[in-house]
């Protein structure tokens, strides 16, 4: 990113806090049904998805949109939630992975979703994840698939930790993390179409235009009785710190009995999230207490 052009969006950003938003029962069962349908699905639909590049450290983003559950495309009384979304940079250091020590940057990512009211977003119990993890420079990649033709679907990381809604804080045990469905609809789309390479994306952060490549991707999961369809589109800028401007998705999933014909799946929830660069900001700090 240019400096003049991070100055002038850094200056013109809203410096309100974060939001805060209700919880859902409904949606926390769609995000369930979600993970389950991605780990009958090939790792391949797993998401990296939401970190394109690394910015400086201390720099931080924030996303807002619009979260909507209803029984088909134009179910006139779907649910809609608020969803907020942060991803920081908050440190570096040195560490071991795969047998090298090598630079690797703390990235903290806080998402946030529910109804919003006057008093402005409560999450309540669930609604609110952080995750702190610990991931090697060399593992952020701007593309689908690394220069080795491995699918860029997870994000690698050496340590981690996590706070899901009003739980303690507990490390991750696993070595990579993934995007969908918890953190976010977006997920890695394999060989995405280029809508256009100067796009500019509608933003809610005021300020000079963004360029950016829009992109245009479908995954689709399936097992025997159930099938997920994960639509996206999304645009990407060098301007923008970790590179995401602004993603919609649409999540269509369907069922059918066991020894059903694929022909008989039929639509049973559709979601959808519009979510906007709202902020940029420098001097990040974590707010995950990890010690």
């Amino acid at each position: 990113m240019s400096g003049k052009l991070l100055q002038r969006l850094m200056a013109i950003s809203s410096p309100e806090p974060f939001l805060r938003v209700q919880d859902m029962s409904r949606l926390v069962t769609s995000v369930v049904l979600a993970l389950a349908l991605a780990l009958l699905s090939s790792p391949s639909a797993s998401a990296q998805g939401l970190i394109f590049h690394l910015p400086d450290d201390g720099m931080a983003v924030e996303y807002q949109g619009t979260l909507t559950q209803g029984s088909s495309a134009d179910d006139e009384n779907a649910l809609t939630w608020t969803c907020e979304l942060s991803i920081k940079s908050v440190g570096r250091e040195d560490a071991e992975y795969q047998g090298q020590m090598q630079p690797c940057r703390w990235i903290e990512i806080k998402t946030i979703t529910g109804k919003a009211g006057e008093a402005g977003i409560d999450p309540g119990p669930v609604g609110s994840r952080i995750y702190k993890v610990l991931v090697p420079e060399s593992k952020i990649i701007g593309e689908s698939r690394d220069a080795s033709g491995i699918a860029n679907d997870m994000l690698p990381i050496v340590k981690g930790f996590r706070r899901l809604g009003e739980e303690g804080v507990e490390p991750i045990r696993t070595p990579a993390l993934r995007f969908y469905p918890t953190i976010a609809l977006l997920t890695s789309y394999p060989d995405p179409e280029v809508i256009a390479t100067n796009a500019v994306p509608e933003v809610i952060l005021q300020g000079p235009q963004i360029s950016a490549v829009h992109r245009k991707g479908k995954v689709v999961m399936e097992s025997q009785k159930t099938r997920s369809t994960n639509a996206g589109e999304y645009w990407v800028s060098k301007d923008v710190p970790f590179g995401l401007a602004r993603w919609i998705v649409t999540v269509t999933s369907e069922e059918k009995d066991l020894a059903a014909a694929r022909s008989e799946f039929r639509t049973t929830v559709v979601k959808k999230v519009d979510m906007q660069l709202r902020q940029i900001r420098q001097n990040a700090e974590s707010e995950l207490v990890t010690q």
